[in-house]
């Protein structure tokens, strides 16, 4: 078995004294002033693939690299002034090694207009209004898996903190007509993309020294729901466009263009829920990042479709196909192959995922996915370097997650 880390000690002892401190009944903790209260999380996972790696070397023994430690404060300084932050400490492997950082904080303040209507703005650093899971996705109790659908919320590919959150402000509406309610959300924001593997990804180059400027990020999401989330529609888009500032002679500066919609849709009933989310990703880079000195555009296809099945009261179970396609002119790969070297499947990624989650005590919940992949357009570079230099890699492989989490 892998040797146990010092951090991996440290994390198992985390969550102990939490248990212990806070107990199976607690779901908050009074802070004792007004109403501000104190929630946290503590979650280790463990991660195993038949071939590639993800969240860590999870050939053979397996990975630990992968748990989320969580707290966060909020109450109001004036009945309509909300305050809200949270740090946390988050590995996955080489998908996220910033380990401890602050997650969100900002200040919200919210006016009713009438008892139909109300809208607010929110200022600091912000959750990005994206998709049905975006704003949700920092603790595996608001997941519907272990992990989100990696064609489109990119956890592999070192994107999680550029896409969950940003520095700026965000103006916020509600409308409610009998059963029906409309919303709208629309961020101008600093975008995170200096962190993690956000400028890998933007420029195409791997351990780019420099650092993102330009225009700040644009977010928008409007949505329908029907019977307090009975039915939802909800449409998302980003709106990014970037300047890279290289420090190194070996690398050029450039600019970056990325838009990614996308449209989603839920069902909710008592012991169902059915999910599905569409979207597109198009990128541009200027002559100056590609190595052939010709401008690039490309647009990449993300979606999937998913049903959950709460069959006991602590019971659920799920069943998700994802698919990715680097190239949406090119599903197979093939061209994309022959322009690069690398092997067809570096360009897409289709996954069917099994999975089962069970809250076993008021505070405790344990979750467990079954994966099997062919292709892996979506697997970290870090984690993965092999598929990067020359090496064919696992075309078809599996991948099982498992992750322990409590909560108060």
């Amino acid at each position: 078995m892998q040797k146990i880390t010092i951090l991996n000690c440290l994390s198992t002892f985390i969550i102990a004294s939490l248990c212990l401190l806070f107990g199976r009944d607690a779901y908050s903790l009074d802070l004792g002033v007004g109403d501000w209260r104190a929630h946290g999380f503590a979650s280790q996972g463990y991660t195993y693939t038949t071939g590639n790696n993800f969240f860590g070397n999870s050939q053979k023994d397996g990975s630990f690299d992968f748990r989320e430690i969580g707290i966060n404060v909020m109450g109001h300084v004036y009945p309509n002034l909300l305050i809200a932050a949270q740090g946390l400490y988050r590995n996955a492997g080489g998908s996220d090694t910033d380990n401890f950082r602050l997650d969100f904080a900002n200040l919200d303040y919210q006016l009713p207009l009438n008892n139909k209507s109300t809208v607010g703005i929110r200022l600091g650093r912000i959750k990005n209004p994206f998709g049905l899971y975006n704003d949700t996705r920092d603790v595996i109790w608001t997941r519907p898996g272990v992990t989100l659908p990696q064609s489109v919320y990119f956890d592999a590919l070192a994107l999680r903190q550029a896409m969950i959150s940003s520095d700026g402000g965000l103006i916020y509406g509600h409308h409610a007509i009998g059963e029906h309610a409309f919303n709208a959300e629309f961020v101008t924001a600093n975008p995170l993309d200096n962190t993690g593997g956000a400028s890998e990804f933007l420029t195409g180059h791997a351990n780019a020294p420099g650092k993102m400027t330009g225009r700040p990020l644009f977010v928008g999401r409007a949505g329908y729901q029907w019977k307090e989330g009975r039915f939802r529609l909800l449409f998302s888009i980003v709106d990014l466009d970037r300047d890279f500032k290289s420090s190194s002679p070996a690398v050029s500066s450039g600019s970056i263009k990325t838009l990614y919609p996308l449209a989603s849709a839920q069902l909710n009933l008592e012991k169902w829920s059915f999910t599905a989310e569409y979207g597109q990703v198009i990128l541009e880079r200027s002559e100056s990042l590609t190595p052939d000195g010709a401008a690039f555009k490309n647009t990449s296809e993300s979606f999937y479709v998913q049903s959950e099945y709460r069959f006991a009261p602590a019971w659920t179970a799920l069943l998700r196909f994802d698919a990715f396609f680097a190239n949406i002119h090119d599903r197979s790969g093939k061209k994309s192959a022959q322009l690069t070297g690398l092997p067809k499947h570096n360009f897409f990624a289709k996954d069917i995922t099994f999975g089962l989650r069970w809250e076993f005590a008021r505070n405790f919940l344990v979750a467990a996915d079954y994966h099997r992949i062919h292709g892996t357009g979506w697997l970290s570079p870090t984690d993965n370097p092999q598929l990067f230099q020359g090496s064919e890699g696992d075309a078809n492989w599996d991948l099982i997650t498992v992750m322990f989490s409590y909560r108060f």
